[in-house]
């Protein structure tokens, strides 16, 4: 039977995790610490899971080298060391995520599950549930820091705009489009008696109530972007009226057409929405690496050793660790972690 994805992965940070371990005399509250940040730890279990987030559908019959894991975690450490300063500056300013924040956020996840979709989502994924929170927990401090600390230092002048839409003028063009209402369901009969439905109603929701199994909404399509039984159907018809294609396995589309738009290129006032969230994506991107480049000369950061350093024959094929170890995933070896050494800092102690 092949092996799943998640027990591959397993096989791979086990080799990792030997390497991150050693026989120092380290203290027993550093076992499983990867990272420091002024004194706060950044745990293996943490960069494991977001290592399984970012690749748990990555996986091939084959395995990647030690050395590609290694530098698949320091970029991921990385991040988390940024997130950790920004949670910290958040604490610094007395506006750290609360709980009720954090239940709140989970709360809107959980909105986009019907029932209990959310646990068996969690089951499904092998997701552990307290290390989700934490994971939570960074993106609504990162969110908070750019919202409450980054963007208020934004402003932008007028001239910026101009500037902005003069250069990315071509990026303000529309093409020739069409506006639609699709219906699709099972039977011609009943997509066409939702479409006239909707021409009494004018109500995409309307129509999903009185006709059950039948979905309705509104799109806006470029022309260029139609399939072909599409194109063919809405060719000569005029707005307001309607056309009916075959889906395949006794599906079909019901088209009514709404109005054809035309080509047009959006003149600055009707840009300005995305001229500004383009600007400020930029702003607050070059004030976040601003700030972090001063977090990190302000901070004492300590990385292990075995993440800063490569092993002479780490991109060997890694071997298979024995099998009463090969089905645990995220295991914790015997020994205790190797040595950390300072990365970044003004007055390391470490």
């Amino acid at each position: 039977m092949p092996t799943p994805p998640r027990a591959r992965a397993a096989l791979l940070l086990l080799v990792l995790l030997a390497l991150l371990s050693g026989c120092g005399g380290k203290a027993q509250e550093d076992v499983g610490v990867v990272a420091k940040v002024n004194g706060r730890p950044i745990h293996l279990e943490m960069l494991e899971f977001q290592y399984d987030l970012l690749h748990f559908d990555a996986f091939s019959g084959s395995l990647p080298t030690v050395g590609a894991l290694r530098e698949a975690y320091g970029k991921i450490l990385g991040g988390l060391i940024a997130l950790e300063l920004v949670s910290q500056e958040l604490e610094k300013r007395g506006q750290d995520v609360s709980d009720t924040e954090l239940a709140e956020a989970e709360a809107k996840v959980r909105a986009d599950y019907p029932d209990d979709a959310f646990e068996k989502m969690l089951a499904e994924e092998f997701i552990d549930l307290p290390m989700w929170r934490k994971h939570l927990r960074y993106a609504c401090g990162a969110e908070k820091f750019q919202r409450l600390v980054l963007r208020p230092q934004i402003h932008l002048d007028y001239r910026e705009i101009e500037a902005y839409y003069r250069e990315h003028v071509v990026d303000f063009r529309l093409p020739e489009r069409l506006r639609l209402v699709v219906v699709y369901g099972p039977g011609r009969d009943a997509v066409e008696k939702a479409l006239a439905h909707y021409s009494q109603q004018k109500n995409v929701k309307a129509v999903a109530e009185a006709f059950p199994g039948i979905q309705a909404r509104e799109v806006t399509v470029p022309k260029a972007l139609l399939n072909t039984a599409w194109a063919e159907a809405l060719q000569s018809i005029q707005p307001g009226k309607t056309a009916v294609v075959a889906a395949g396995r006794g599906e079909f589309e019901g088209l009514l057409l709404l109005e054809r738009l035309p080509a047009q290129t959006l003149d600055i006032a009707q840009a300005y929405p995305q001229v500004e969230a383009a600007l400020v994506e930029e702003r607050l991107q070059q004030a976040f690496d601003a700030w972090l480049g001063k977090a990190v000369d302000a901070s004492v950061i300590l990385v292990s050793q075995r993440l800063l350093h490569k092993e002479d024959d780490e991109d060997l094929p890694p071997e298979a660790p024995p099998a009463e170890l090969g089905g645990q995933p995220g295991g914790q070896p015997g020994g205790q972690p190797g040595g950390q050494e300072g990365v970044a800092s003004g007055n390391e102690t470490g």
